[in-house]
């Protein structure tokens, strides 16, 4: 049985893949008023789901560093569906790849979560910590899914496309 927490992380992905989070344009598109409609990490464009977690240069650093800890070069498009499709590893299995679209959907809800953090306690947009949460949920979304991948944090974080390899 799946836990509460993958299936919440599921639901919030299928969410984001159909542009149905409250991002401040959406807001605005259905009239509910938001005063500023720009993007809370970058403050320079509109927040559309593209921007937020593709286009804004917050999200693009979080990805150019998530490509280089899993060793990987992701499909770089404007296209939130197109980038989670192109987010893979060629050559490996199907588990394999499983675990790097959840990273991908990690990496995504922190950027959401950090995002409401920044609007709820006035905060500073912290890439770091977006991160290193990602990396933290990315491994227990792996270890406690159906997948059950049996690694220890400490490889996860150091080395992940070894570990990734011998799944």
């Amino acid at each position: 049985m799946r836990s509460k927490g993958v299936s919440t992380a599921m639901v919030f992905g299928w969410r984001a893949l159909l542009d149905r989070l409250l991002s401040r344009a959406n807001l605005e598109r259905t009239s509910v008023g938001v005063g500023c409609n720009l993007c809370l990490l970058c403050n320079k464009e509109v927040e559309t789901i593209q921007h937020l977690f593709i286009t804004c240069k917050v999200a693009q650093h979080l990805w150019i560093k998530c490509d280089n800890w899993l060793g990987i070069t992701s499909v770089t498009s404007n296209d939130v569906k197109c980038h989670f499709c192109g987010f893979s590893i060629n050559k490996v299995s199907t588990k394999v790849n499983k675990v790097s679209k959840g990273m991908w959907l990690t990496l995504v809800k922190e950027i959401w979560t950090h995002r409401n953090r920044v609007i709820s306690n006035n905060g500073k947009v912290d890439e770091v910590k977006i991160f290193v949460l990602a990396q933290m949920h990315g491994w227990t979304w792996a270890k406690f899914s159906r997948l059950r991948v049996k690694v220890l944090l400490s490889d996860w974080l150091l080395n992940p496309l070894e570990f990734l390899r011998q799944v």
